[in-house]
């Protein structure tokens, strides 16, 4: 990409468009926002550290409150401060948004907060480290020329979709794991032996990434609509051209939502399955030791009878001993048969 920065970023970077074409160039964030208030360009994308934020936000009139929330978001303090929203300023409007990302093998949920201030002649994204997917944005802005000339709510369109899609990836890797516990629920081939806290454990880690993920994407058919709503002096008018775009967006975070309370309800009954497969397993070996322990306790209780010391028919001879067997051995069977057909056994 043209104009990429080193790891450590002393400089903004930032879109210029002129003309409905798209220049890439790096600039030192003490002229961003004489850049971004140039009334001789188009449009122009900032990205920038919370440092270089705190900088300019005087310059370019940053409330600051928005201006807190948007360094707590890029601290790691996102997940106990902040949620998705849409807040509307005279003259612009800050927008919180959460990318995320699923690790299939452990299942843990990874969020990124991404802080935006948009105007109808810049956007600010804040990014403690780097431009967030700065040439798939690209590759977005470009991929339809014509949009370009509609300025700031394409970039906008373009920042949204990508989160959007980041949050349908996520829905489709926790989808895959749902199916894959699904799948073990009840499979036969799974070593009896396994402990059974390692499903538990995993089925509680892919709930908890679910109501993670559902806090963060639940606002977004909010901020959707919030973007697409026209209101009085609104700093981000959404031209009519473009309102498909943004329904085809409220579209997909609709079925994100749909997916997130589908899964919830799967998982949640994945869960009491397995419970209550636990308790048939458990009723199932009780009942077989209990039929075991009648079988073994007939040939107890016939010898014993047979051991006493009083005179009975045949005490003292062989065909007390045969007779004492043979009992024992009938009501055994029979003890068995019996319970092999109530399947005790």
């Amino acid at each position: 990409m043209p104009g990429c920065c080193p790891s450590v970023w002393p400089m903004a970077s930032s879109w210029i468009l002129r003309n409905g074409a798209t220049d890439v160039a790096p600039i030192e964030y003490e002229h961003a926002a004489a850049v971004a208030t140039d009334d001789t360009l188009d449009t122009v994308w900032l990205t920038l550290t919370p440092d270089e934020l705190i900088e300019i936000a005087p310059r370019l009139g940053f409330h600051s409150q928005a201006l807190e929330d948007a360094t707590k978001a890029t601290d790691g303090l996102s997940e106990s401060a902040q949620r998705t929203r849409i807040t509307r300023f005279e003259a612009y409007v800050f927008l919180t948004l959460f990318s995320s990302s699923l690790d299939p093998p452990s299942g843990e949920l990874s969020l990124t907060a991404i802080p935006v201030f948009v105007s109808p002649k810049y956007v600010v994204m804040v990014n403690p480290t780097e431009p967030y997917s700065s040439e798939e944005l690209l590759a977005r802005w470009r991929a339809d020329p014509s949009l370009l000339q509609y300025g700031v709510p394409t970039l906008l369109y373009c920042l949204l979709d990508l989160i959007v899609d980041s949050h349908l990836r996520t829905v489709d890797s926790l989808t895959d794991a749902v199916d894959e516990m699904e799948e073990d629920l009840f499979s036969t081939a799974s070593d009896a032996a396994s402990d059974p806290r390692d499903s538990q454990l995993r089925s509680f880690t892919n709930r908890k990434s679910l109501v993670r993920l559902r806090r963060v994407t639940q606002p977004m058919r909010e901020l959707i609509t919030g973007a697409m709503r026209h209101e009085d002096n609104d700093a981000t008018p959404v031209p009519p051209p473009l309102m498909p775009y943004y329904q085809d967006l409220y579209d997909h975070v609709l079925r994100v939502a749909d997916s997130i309370e589908g899964l919830r309800d799967l998982i949640t009954t994945i869960y009491e399955t397995r419970l209550a497969l636990y308790d048939h397993t458990l009723n199932t070996v009780t009942r077989q030791l209990a039929a075991w322990a009648a079988i073994i306790a007939v040939p107890t209780a016939v010898t014993g009878f047979y051991g006493q010391n009083i005179p009975y028919p045949g005490f003292g001879r062989s065909s007390g001993y045969i007779s004492s067997t043979v009992l024992w051995i009938s009501i055994s069977v029979l003890l068995y048969v019996m319970f092999r057909k109530r399947k005790w056994l």
